[in-house]
């Protein structure tokens, strides 16, 4: 599946999926609030300060299957560097904690539609979807499609 990195108003696009910064002013992401699965309420707010990739994605969805593994692995390299992942389906919850225990993903997991449905808000209309916000909840990245381990460490370095 192809990728398209798409750079938000304040970065240009250099021709390589990278974006580089410009002097207009960012877009501050809309919070929400969403329940994790131990029906914990988590709110996007709760990270600010932080880097955040949040990523909107489903189990029966074959290219988030395949971008997974790299997300886990890139999460537990950034953890300790002021980066947090979140990801966000709309599965049912008893698919989604299968999903989350044969992949190891050990950063939030948000079920879409247990408080609000914010794919609709945040624009999602295909998966995966990542966004990469800045410490003041700016969004300094979207990439519609899969990321690869390489373009999702550009992106965060280029945050940090």
């Amino acid at each position: 599946m192809a990728s398209c990195f798409i750079p938000f108003r304040g970065f240009s696009e250099d021709g390589n999926g990278t974006a580089t910064a410009t002097s207009e002013a960012l877009i501050k992401a809309e919070d929400f609030t969403l329940l994790d699965l131990n029906n914990n309420k988590v709110s996007l707010s709760d990270f600010r300060g932080k880097v955040v990739v949040l990523n909107f994605w489903a189990t029966w969805c074959p290219p988030c299957r395949v971008e997974i593994g790299d997300f886990v692995e890139v999460s537990n390299a950034y953890k300790d560097k002021g980066v947090q992942f979140i990801g966000v389906s709309d599965d049912d919850v008893s698919a989604l904690e299968k999903f989350v225990s044969d992949y190891g993903i050990d950063y939030p997991t948000l079920l879409d539609g247990s408080v609000d449905r914010i794919m609709p808000k945040w624009g999602i209309s295909a998966i995966p979807t990542t966004f990469i916000l800045n410490g003041d909840g700016e969004i300094m990245f979207k990439n519609v499609g899969m990321m690869s381990r390489d373009q999702l460490i550009n992106a965060i370095e280029q945050s940090l």
